[in-house]
C-alpha cells in the first residue's frame, strides 16, 4: 500500500515520505498467585511528510488503505497554507538496515516466575497483595520514499511490579521498574526484595526538619528530573525563549562532575537506534561536557533556520544519560555521613517548571546519621533549582541504570539542597 501511495503522489507531483511504526506486544498481569491477562497486540502507525508548491504537511494515521483520501487530503491541507517552508527527505545513509525478528519467548516460564513471587509472603506475613506486570515490545520503524527505505527493530522487556504491605492497619504501596534487552528473572527478584525492604521500612516512615541539607538522589529520581527537561536542549525550544538554557549555549552551566550524553548507536542500552523520525543518522554526542552546554539538538526544520545540521534527535533523545562517576551507592554515603536520601520524588509536571527550572517536588526517603540510615521519610518536599541542584554536586556515583529508551542516570551526592519537612 505504501507504493501505491508513493506512485500516487509522483503522479500529482506531491513529495511524500512515510514513516511507519509497528508494534507487537505481549503483555502479562498476575496478582497474587493467579494470572490476570495474557494477551498480544500488534499496531501498525504512520506519520506522512508532504511537499506540494513548497508548503509542508504532516498527517498522522493508522490507516493507509485508502492512498486517493490522503493525497487529497494533502493537497487540501496544503492549499490552505500561507507559508512556504524548507524541509529535507531521509536520503541513503552510511548505516545497515537493522532488520530483526521478534525473538521466541518462553511465556509458560515467565508466568511462573512471576506467580512464585507469592512465596515471600511466607516470610513477609504483611504483604497484603503483589502484582506484576510484564511486556514486551517489538518495534519496527521504516522510512520509505521514492529513493529510500531505512528499517531498524528492537525487541524491549517492561517489568513494573507492586507490592501492598498492610500493618496495624495501614497501608503502604511500594513499586519498581525494570526496562532491559533481555529477560531475566534474578534481576526482578532482586529487585523485588529491594521494594519489600523499603515498603516495609516506609510503613512507619516520619518527617524531618526544614533545612538545608546534604542529600543523595538515587539514579531513577535523578533521570525523572532529567527526563522532564529533555528538552530544553531542543533548539526551537531555546530559540523561543521555553527552555530554561535559552542564554547559556556554550556556557557552564552544571558542576564540572555533570556530563550529559545521548548515544542511541549503543546497543547495549535500550533506547538504541539508528536514524531518526526524518531519516538522519543518529550518533554519540555530549549535549552538556564537564557542566558546559555545548550540543544544541536540531530536527530537519530547525536545522534549515538556523543554518545547522540535523543531529538524529527528531521524535526526541535516546539513551541519554549522566556519564558515571566511580563512587558505588555505599561510597556515597558513607562520604554524606550526615543527610538524607530521596528515593521516590512525585509531582515532576506540576512541581517542575520546564522554562525557569524550579524545582518543589514531594519526595520520600531517608535520615542519615553517621553514616547509617537512622530513620525512613515521607511527607518532605525537596525545593531547589535545576542549575543550582547540579552545580551542587559532591560526587556522581557509578550505578548508571537505564529506566526508559529516552535515557538513565546514576545515582549523585549534593549538597546544600533545601528539604521541607514537617518536624
Amino acid at each position: 500500500m505504501i507504493d501505491e501511495l508513493l506512485k500516487l503522489a509522483n503522479s500529482k507531483n506531491i513529495k511524500i515520505e512515510v514513516f511507519v511504526d509497528e508494534d507487537i506486544t505481549t503483555s502479562i498481569e498476575t496478582m497474587n498467585d493467579k494470572l490476570e491477562k495474557y494477551e498480544s497486540s500488534s499496531t501498525n502507525s504512520y506519520r506522512i511528510k508532504a511537499l506540494y508548491n513548497n508548503k509542508i504537511v504532516t498527517i498522522n494515521t493508522e490507516d493507509i488503505s485508502n492512498p486517493e483520501t490522503i493525497i487529497n487530503n494533502i493537497i487540501d491541507f496544503t492549499n490552505a497554507l500561507d507559508k512556504e517552508e524548507d524541509t529535507t527527505f531521509a536520503r541513503n545513509i552510511d548505516i545497515r538496515n537493522n532488520a530483526k525478528e521478534k525473538e521466541d519467548k518462553d511465556y509458560k516460564k515467565i508466568i511462573n516466575d512471576l506467580i512464585s513471587l507469592n512465596k515471600y509472603k511466607e516470610k513477609y506475613p504483611n504483604i497484603e497483595n503483589i502484582n506484576m506486570y510484564y511486556t514486551d515490545k517489538y518495534n519496527k520503524i521504516s522510512i520509505v520514499n521514492k529513493d529510500v527505505e531505512l528499517i531498524d527493530t528492537s525487541n524491549i522487556n517492561y517489568i513494573y511490579g507492586e507490592i501492598v504491605w498492610k500493618e496495624e492497619g495501614i497501608n503502604q504501596t511500594g513499586w519498581f521498574n525494570l526496562i532491559s534487552l533481555k529477560y531475566d528473572f534474578s534481576k526482578i527478584e532482586e529487585k523485588f526484595i529491594e521494594t519489600i525492604k523499603d515498603v516495609e521500612a516506609k510503613i512507619k516512615a516520619g518527617s524531618c526538619k526544614t533545612n538545608k541539607y546534604n542529600v543523595i538522589i538515587k539514579n531513577e529520581q535523578v533521570f525523572k528530573i532529567l527526563n522532564r527537561y529533555k528538552d530544553m536542549y531542543d533548539a526551537e525550544q531555546i530559540r523561543n525563549n521555553l527552555s530554561p538554557l535559552t542564554k547559556d549555549y556554550n556556557k557552564k552551566i552544571f558542576s564540572d562532575k555533570i556530563t550529559i550524553v545521548e548515544d542511541p548507536t549503543n546497543n547495549n542500552l535500550v533506547g538504541t537506534r539508528l536514524f531518526d523520525m526524518e531519516g538522519n543518522a543518529t550518533y554519540y554526542k555530549e549535549l552538556v561536557k564537564d557542566g558546559k552546554f555545548i550540543t544544541k539538538l536540531y530536527d530537519n526544520k530547525n536545522a534549515i533556520i538556523e543554518g545547522k545540521k540535523p543531529t538524529g534527535t527528531s521524535g526526541g533523545v535516546r539513551n541519554m544519560y549522566i556519564v558515571p562517576g566511580s563512587d558505588s551507592y555505599e561510597d556515597l554515603i558513607k562520604k554524606m555521613n550526615n543527610g538524607i536520601i530521596i528515593d521516590s520524588l512525585e509531582g515532576l509536571h506540576a512541581g517542575a517548571n520546564v522554562i525557569t527550572g524550579e524545582l518543589s517536588l514531594q519526595a520520600t526517603g531517608y535520615e542519615v546519621i553517621n553514616g547509617k540510615i537512622s530513620k525512613s521519610l515521607k511527607l518532605i518536599i525537596m525545593q531547589t533549582a535545576l542549575k543550582e541542584l547540579f552545580n551542587n554536586v559532591i560526587c556522581v556515583g557509578n550505578d548508571l541504570e537505564m529506566f526508559s529508551v529516552t535515557g538513565g542516570s546514576p545515582s549523585i551526592l549534593f549538597d546544600n539542597i533545601t528539604i521541607v519537612g514537617k518536624e
